[in-house]
Parts: structure tokens; sequence; C-alpha cells
């Protein structure tokens, strides 16, 4: 009769041992120095290590204050940190999302988010395939990431490994019990809005609203927060 429980032990050193190679080999990106990652819109084998060399720190990288702060005016006014960016990266304007499964409604305190140009549909043209894993939607041009610390209330530091990690998950479908929960918390939370008295409409998007909804989802995130910060808490 064969022994399952020694194959399940065998396979389960099998799959630590393997871990452990890959965090060896992986030693000089897992260090967290910096608060922003850019993932540059090109192509990356299915593998770990050369995603992480095409990942790229940006320390000198800050983010708008709010949507209206990631739109430039005259070149004499706009912030030289948001100049810098929309310069660098070939922007037109910043627009943000958190990555799905990783928002306001998530459950822990690491909130993922991402940069991006907000006008990306009609002024970029290459393809960006670690964004895309990560949003589920069409990615053009320069992306950057960061990770928002719900208890620090500001971006944590984090390493290219990390970011990686979060890529290759998504492509692998693993992050798919993160996402339904928190669709359901997010359709219980709108529950509450509508006890409290608060009416809610149920925008279904059309297949190009859909592609729309990352450039359009900064300032939904915005007012999700500021609903979340009335609501009792437990």
């Amino acid at each position: 009769m064969t022994n399952y429980s020694k194959w399940d032990k065998f396979a389960a050193d099998l799959a630590s041992d393997t871990e452990g190679e890959e965090e060896q080999q992986l030693v000089d990106y897992t260090k967290k120095s910096a608060r922003y990652i850019h993932i540059p819109a090109r192509d990356f084998p299915n593998e770990k290590e050369a995603l992480c060399k095409l990942l790229e720190e940006d320390d000198e990288f800050e983010p708008p204050s709010s949507g209206a702060a990631g739109i430039p005016t005259d070149d004499s006014e706009t912030p030289a940190g948001l100049q810098r960016a929309l310069t660098k990266y070939g922007w037109k304007s910043i627009g943000s999302q958190f990555i799905p499964g990783y928002g306001v409604n998530s459950n822990g305190d690491d909130l993922w988010r991402v940069f991006f140009d907000d006008c990306f549909l009609t002024t970029q043209t290459v393809a960006n395939p670690g964004a895309r894993a990560l949003l589920g939607n069409a990615s053009l041009g320069s992306f950057v990431v960061a990770c928002f610390d719900r208890k620090s209330g500001s971006d944590k530091l984090i390493s290219k490994k990390e970011v990686a990690d979060l890529i290759m998950r998504r492509q692998q479908g693993a992050d798919g019990e993160r996402i339904d929960l928190e669709q359901k918390e997010q359709a219980k939370r709108m529950q509450m809005f509508e006890e409290l008295g608060a009416q809610t409409v149920d925008l279904k998007p059309t297949a190009l609203e859909h592609l729309l909804l990352p450039a359009a989802t900064a300032s939904q995130d915005n007012w999700q927060q500021q609903l979340l910060q009335q609501l009792p808490t437990d």
C-alpha cells in the first residue's frame, strides 16, 4: 500500500527547499529600500529573477495628494515633484488605483496601489504586462507601485521581490479569494450606507467602460475612504 503521508511530507520538504533556494537566489532583491517601484512597459520572461531585474526603484517619486493634484497646470505653477514624474514617465497627468484585493475594503494593513498616466488609453501605446497582471485590465505605459500602510497612514518601504511576488501571484490567479472577499466586504459596506440613508446607484460597466475603470478609480477610492471614516467601527 502506498504511504501517502510519506509522499506528502516529501512534497512539502521539496517545496520548502525550492522556496529556500529561491530566497537565496533573489536575496539581492529582498531589501526594502524604496517606497515606490517603477514597472516599465516591457515584456519579461516567466521567471522571477528576470522580473526583479526589470523593476526599478524610484526614490524621488512624489504621489499627488489628491486626484486634482495629479493634473498639471501652467508649467510655472506645476509642483516640481509632479513635473518630474510626468517628464520621467511621459505621462500627461497622474491617476491611481488600488490593486483589486488590496483596497480599502480588503483585510490586512497592506493596501497595494499603482500610479499611472491618467489618460493612458489615449496617450500611451506600449502594453505593460506587469501592470495588466496586477489590475486585470488593459494597461499601457509606465506604472509605479506602492504599498500604503493602513496603520501608519503612509506608504511603506517595499522590495523588488515583494512586487515581483505580487505580479507572479496575480498571473497565476492565486489572489482570486482575496478579490472575492474584498468584493463581499464592499457589498456589505454599501448595504450599511443604504441603511444610513445614502442613495446608491449600481453602475455596471460596459466593455469599453471596463477598460476605462483604472483611470476613473482614484476619485472613487477617495470617496470610499471619506465614507468609511463616517462609519461606526466594531
